[in-house]
């Protein structure tokens, strides 16, 4: 019985251990779930926001009838509004993603394509979680009461590009 408990003590240890020196692998959801919430409502692209018609006059009137997709994934249609901005949207229309590359556009708390890692926490606050995606360190923070997601994707800890996302993308 001692013996039992004893290992299961231990097998308890190993596994804390392991999840933490390996949280920064593990999934979006799994940081969505565990990091504390940010306010990220105000957040838009060109005056565009998450869930927004792509279909829309205020689209079509901004960036003209786009109908070429920019990727072939499988639940998303992927279109580029323009050279640094790239949408995805659900089958129903709504915008579900952002993936800005454009150095001159900036969030609107000042981020931009180049800032330093420090400068995107003095900006977005503690708040926040850090993982590895296809060889990059992001950092990333999430607004839990609208339901959407920011990330800096970083290179050399400088932000290469970022991404709003919409709590539905995957």
């Amino acid at each position: 019985m001692r013996r039992n408990i004893i290992v299961f003590i231990t097998m308890g240890i190993v596994l804390l251990l392991f999840t933490i020196l390996l949280d920064h692998n593990f999934s979006r959801s799994y940081h969505h779930t565990f990091t504390k919430t940010t306010d990220l409502s105000k957040e838009n692209i060109e005056g565009l926001y998450l869930n927004d018609n792509f279909n829309s006059e205020k689209i079509t009137k901004k960036y003209g009838k786009i109908s070429e997709q920019s990727r072939d994934v499988e639940h998303y249609n992927y279109y580029k509004l323009r050279k640094g901005i790239e949408i995805a949207t659900n089958k129903s229309g709504k915008i579900t993603r952002f993936i800005i590359t454009d150095s001159n556009l900036k969030t609107v708390r000042g981020i931009k394509i180049g800032d330093k890692k420090e400068d995107v926490i003095k900006a977005y606050g503690k708040n926040n979680y850090f993982r590895s995606e296809q060889g990059l360190d992001i950092i990333g923070y999430v607004d839990k009461k609208n339901g959407i997601s920011i990330e800096f994707w970083l290179v050399n800890d400088k932000v290469s590009f970022y991404r709003l996302d919409d709590k539905s993308m995957k």
